[in-house]
């Protein structure tokens, strides 16, 4: 960590948990994220976004960058910078944004899979490469990290490596269990299964309904 940072209390690990990131497979963002009130009255203006005129989005966004370049070490504001660029599908300027998160916070995980997922949406949607190198990272960390468990999953399925896809997915669903989630996993980890040729779930495997509802190697669009 760099001597200027501060503490990665829990109020700051509360809002990374919480930074806005569309998931590479679709659904998983909308169970996991809450309301980031460690910062509420930046995220009241994002959340009030659609509410906003396309020039004030902008403003406003323009004012927070201006903001950091003279307080570089407000993680709050980095966080909200990142989520505003995201959500405007800047997908460059967010994974900028989280890269200098990365600097502030180095131990925290959530930030490396935000930074991952921003990155492989600026390069089309690739994990190969420096986006799968984060999510690593993230997965050195905290070998549970959801999004990077997802990720690493799509990266393994996209290369026809169906068993290490079905061996992240597992541990996704795994850490994911009791959660409504846990049933679309298991209709990507079926079709991982079916496609490499893998004997099927020991549970059984999901409803085929299930099976379909996502797409294993669908990015999420928003």
């Amino acid at each position: 960590k760099t001597a200027a940072a501060p503490a990665p209390t829990a109020r700051f690990k509360t809002a990374l948990v919480l930074a806005a990131a569309i998931p590479i497979i679709a659904g998983l963002l909308y169970v996991k994220l809450g309301a980031p009130d460690a910062f509420s009255p930046l995220a009241t203006a994002t959340q009030d976004a659609h509410q906003m005129t396309g020039a004030q989005v902008e403003e406003m966004t323009a004012k927070l960058a201006a903001r950091l370049e003279k307080e570089p070490d407000n993680i709050d504001g980095w966080v909200m910078l990142a989520r505003t660029y995201y959500s405007q599908r800047k997908f460059a300027e967010a994974a900028g944004a989280y890269e200098k998160l990365t600097t502030l916070l180095p131990s925290e995980p959530a930030l490396y899979a935000d930074y991952a997922d921003a990155l492989a949406m600026a390069q089309g949607r690739r994990i190969a490469g420096k986006p799968l190198e984060l999510v690593q990272k993230a997965l050195e960390l905290d070998p549970n990290q959801w999004k990077a468990l997802a990720m690493a999953g799509t990266e393994a399925f996209d290369r026809k490596d169906f068993k290490s896809a079905v061996d992240y997915w597992e541990r996704l669903k795994a850490s994911s269990a009791g959660e409504p989630i846990a049933q679309q996993i298991q209709g990507s980890i079926d079709e991982a299964r079916r496609l490499g040729g893998l004997p099927p779930s020991p549970d059984g495997g999901a409803p085929m309904a299930a099976a379909k509802a996502m797409p294993a190697h669908a990015p999420a669009a928003k």
